[in-house]
């Protein structure tokens, strides 16, 4: 009977250190969601100030083009860096705080991307986590009262993830 309660207490206090460790991950998903949105936000503002040094930082060593036309090295896309950042607006006038007025931001984890995009996903040749995040960037707000259109929207969808305690852009669109 003693070895009897023991195991039940056991068992107690391993389901309330399970209980309260699940909430503690869903804490550090949500935390890392806001991280994600943080970077990816520096990462548009550095669009606005055509910081082409710090865009090419901000990409990991290799990235995935997320249209399936496979995996590349990031060394391969420097020279193309700053042509993409000085085009990804059509409208030069435009401020960082118009992105931030007419434009929606989500951040979405991959399976919400699936799920919001009727089943598309990743090519199967790319191993993701459960960390991996989607950044869209790319969508008016609606009653927005610029009617126009004015980014490059391929900029503005890209796929992060943190590596060794550095957020990177991980796949790009377009």
């Amino acid at each position: 009977m003693k070895y009897y309660l023991m195991l039940c207490g056991l068992l107690i206090l391993f389901s309330f250190g399970a209980c309260s460790s699940s909430k503690k991950v869903i804490k550090n998903t949500t935390d890392l969601r806001q991280e994600a949105r943080d970077f990816s936000l520096g990462v548009i503002e550095s669009y606005f100030t055509e910081d082409c040094e710090e865009f090419y930082n901000s990409l990991s060593d290799s990235i995935l083009l997320m249209s399936g036309d496979g995996i590349i090295a990031k060394n391969v896309v420097k020279d193309k860096c700053c042509q993409s950042v000085r085009r990804a607006f059509y409208n030069k006038e435009k401020t960082f705080q118009d992105y931030l007025n007419d434009y929606t931001i989500e951040v979405l984890t991959l399976r919400e991307a699936i799920e919001r995009f009727h089943g598309k996903k990743l090519p199967d040749y790319y191993i993701t986590t459960e960390l991996d995040f989607i950044f869209f960037g790319n969508e008016l707000k609606n009653g927005t009262k610029s009617s126009d259109d004015w980014i490059w929207d391929d900029l503005f969808i890209f796929m992060v993830r943190k590596e060794n305690g550095v957020w990177k852009i991980k796949g790009v669109t377009g």
